[in-house]
């Protein structure tokens, strides 16, 4: 959920969430920084979902994805990839959604980031108990609370709950007692769910006495929502009611058709499972001229459902019969509007592939060098920073700084296009001599850098001398008959606690002194 400006008290909810769109709107046209300029568009997507707004939604969707594309934090692409798959889940697009939320937890695995990795499972979640696989969202979100990531529930030095966390409990309390009340969980998952679900539970309630303490209050009846399923699964139906009726007056005064109408399907649903039928019919068709006025076709559709099934229940065949005529015509009409909006949609999205490539093409061309298709400096300085990581947990590598020798006088007398060969071969040799996790990166001019990952320093030197021989041996004659081409290499260790800086000054220390000790040869620098 956005956390962009909070809702103005004395509006309803659908002019504080227009309101928000609109500042966010503004805010968009006038930031630069794309960072924060990808949030901005996160958010917007977010809100124009609540306001039911899914075409627009998807727009800012893929434009926060196109830019997150652009940066190199992982953490930030997963999330763009989970805002995509909400807008699809929101019409009903299953595999779509299920894509993305599978590139996001990918993501986020990948990086570890245990923020990420929380908000990823929290979120797909909420995508199993739109669909009713209730088992599924309970052991995703118990297998998170069990795992190094659920830190990423909690932000540091907060004490008050946030989104994530709020959502958390909402989705586990609701997940697990729908899958326990519908057999869906087994003993040994009840018993697994049984504390973690307590703990939930006693934060719902508290967010029920305090609950300036969510995130909005437009989250409240999702709150209980899921305490009047918890209820219901305990067999406390006096209770599961009350809470129901709260929602319904909760919603009633927030002026918002969409809560209202939600909130008495849910609770027509509940009465029907009491054996209320009247309750449902009433219920029911309150909601169903609710969704109706707002365009909720799909929710119109269920409302209609409830009501034939509690007057089959209680033997108004013939109404029943009418209200299920009229449902297929209304199923008819929308099933033809589901595919008009779906191809607008599949549209958009048809943009998140084409952003994907451009950005994944681009993000390759700016790390290699153009001549020669090598790495470029700013891609080895990433896989160094790397390996510095890996040295810091006991897993040092090597890394060598290597010269072509007299390149000048290549360049002077055989032409810059026999240089140009000359860089290419290098790197050609060069490369064919190393393993396929080591790298070969062009540093500048004729300057390369050799990173030889978790190499201890006497193998990376007789990779060295190796290589220096291979160059030196290798024919050039298809470049020009008497070329010969040498490198001189200085080599250096990259350990715990090293500075980046002072490892390539000492490497090419080294290299000046295997220069000045006549060329084509390989001296070791001192450990920093």
């Amino acid at each position: 959920m956005p956390d962009f400006t909070a809702p103005t008290p004395d509006l309803t909810d659908a002019q504080a969430l227009q309101l928000e769109l609109q500042e966010l709107q503004a805010a968009i046209a006038a930031e630069l920084d794309p960072l924060t300029l990808s949030q901005r568009h996160r958010d917007a997507a977010y809100v124009a979902m609540d306001l039911g707004n899914p075409a627009l939604a998807m727009t800012h969707a893929v434009t926060c994805l196109d830019i997150a594309r652009s940066l190199e934090d992982v953490g930030v692409r997963a999330r763009a990839h989970v805002t995509v798959a909400l807008v699809m889940l929101d019409v009903y697009d299953d595999l779509g959604a299920w894509e993305h939320f599978r590139e996001a937890d990918a993501l986020a695995s990948a990086a570890g980031q245990a923020r990420d990795v929380a908000l990823v499972a929290v979120n797909a979640s909420h995508y199993e108990l739109e669909r009713g696989r209730d088992r599924d969202a309970t052991l995703r979100l118990l297998n998170l609370l069990d795992s190094p990531f659920a830190r990423g529930l909690h932000l540091p030095g907060v004490s008050a709950p946030h989104t994530l966390e709020a959502s958390f409990h909402i989705n586990l309390v609701k997940a697990a007692s729908r899958g326990q009340r519908l057999g869906q969980l087994d003993a040994a998952e009840c018993a697994r769910a049984q504390g973690p679900v307590a703990a939930s539970v006693a934060a719902l309630r508290a967010y029920c006495r305090h609950p300036e303490d969510l995130p909005a209050a437009r989250w409240l009846p999702d709150v209980l929502e899921s305490l009047t399923e918890w209820e219901c699964a305990q067999g406390n139906e006096t209770e599961a009611t009350r809470l129901a009726d709260e929602r319904v007056t909760l919603a009633r005064d927030s002026g918002s058709p969409h809560l209202l109408g939600q909130a008495l399907l849910d609770r027509a649903v509940l009465r029907g499972t009491l054996g209320d039928d009247a309750g449902v019919i009433s219920d029911a068709a309150q909601a169903g001229e609710i969704f109706a006025q707002s365009g909720q076709d799909l929710l119109v559709t269920q409302a209609m459902q409830a009501q034939a099934d509690a007057r089959a229940r209680l033997g108004e065949f013939r109404e029943a019969f009418g209200v299920q005529r009229a449902l297929t015509r209304q199923l008819e009409t929308l099933y033809r509007a589901y595919f008009q909006q779906g191809a607008q949609l599949r549209q958009i999205e048809r943009q998140v592939g084409e952003a994907e490539v451009r950005a994944a093409a681009f993000a390759e061309a700016a790390l290699r060098d153009p001549l020669t298709g090598a790495p470029n400096r700013t891609a080895a300085m990433q896989r160094l920073e790397h390996l510095q990581e890996r040295a810091n947990m006991g897993q040092p590598s090597a890394l060598a700084l290597l010269d072509i020798d007299h390149f000048k006088r290549v360049n002077d007398r055989y032409g810059h296009a026999a240089g140009d060969a000359v860089l290419l071969r290098a790197v050609q040799v060069l490369t064919a001599g190393i393993r396929e996790q080591d790298c070969l990166a062009r540093f500048g001019g004729e300057e390369f850098l050799l990173i030889l990952a978790g190499t201890p320093l006497n193998v990376a030197r007789q990779v060295c001398d190796r290589l220096c021989v291979a160059l030196a041996s290798h024919d050039w004659s298809d470049v020009s008959p008497d070329l010969q081409v040498t490198a001189s290499f200085g080599l250096a260790r990259l350990r715990a606690g090293s500075d980046l800086r002072l490892v390539l000054r000492a490497a090419d220390s080294a290299m000046y002194e295997a220069k000045a000790a006549g060329r084509n040869t390989v001296r070791e620098a001192p450990d920093t």
